[in-house]
């Protein structure tokens, strides 16, 4: 497989940073890209709102510097369709177009696709990891997401093994 360049910059909503740092795998964001950020709704949202879980620790280490502030004016427009922390990486999705945003909510995604913005879901996030050769099997990582509460059809599986060049289900 070959190695797929880095992302200029990717822009993270919660619900995958903390699947993958349940999975041990949240350091794969820094690796697929030059530059990450996390909005500052959304910072609150995992310090503050996520209580006491054990992955909390390792997002702090490893994303406490990427924190960056949204325009709150663009994201309460936003907040009207998704909840405030899709909105605030929305808002700054929009001032970065070169921006990929790391978002597992379908209300979230269809509405960077209408705004025109490119977006990823953990599993995708997953699969560029395996083809960037920074994750060995894709389907053991697929199997530990939905051990986590991650619905993924077999369906959906089988093409993300399919396209890793892995046997499917």
């Amino acid at each position: 497989m070959t190695s797929p360049a880095p992302e200029p910059l990717i822009i993270c909503d919660a619900s995958p940073l903390i699947l993958l740092a349940k999975i041990s795998q949240a350091d794969l964001v820094l690796k697929l890209a030059d530059e990450v950020w996390i909005p500052d709704v959304v910072w609150d949202e995992l310090i503050h709102k996520s209580g006491t879980q054990p992955e909390i620790p390792i997002l702090v280490n490893l994303f406490s510097k990427h924190v960056r502030t949204s325009d709150e004016a663009v994201r309460k427009v936003f907040q009207t369709q998704v909840d405030a922390g899709e909105a605030a990486a929305l808002a700054l999705g929009l001032k970065h177009s070169q921006a990929l945003l790391l978002m597992d909510d379908r209300r979230g995604r269809l509405l960077t696709a209408h705004q025109g913005l490119r977006c990823i879901g953990t599993q995708g996030l997953l699969l560029r990891a395996r083809r960037a050769g920074h994750v060995g099997a894709l389907r053991p990582l697929l199997q530990s997401l939905r051990l986590h509460g991650m619905f993924l059809t077999a369906a959906l599986v089988n093409e993300m093994l399919c396209a890793a060049g892995e046997e499917p289900l």
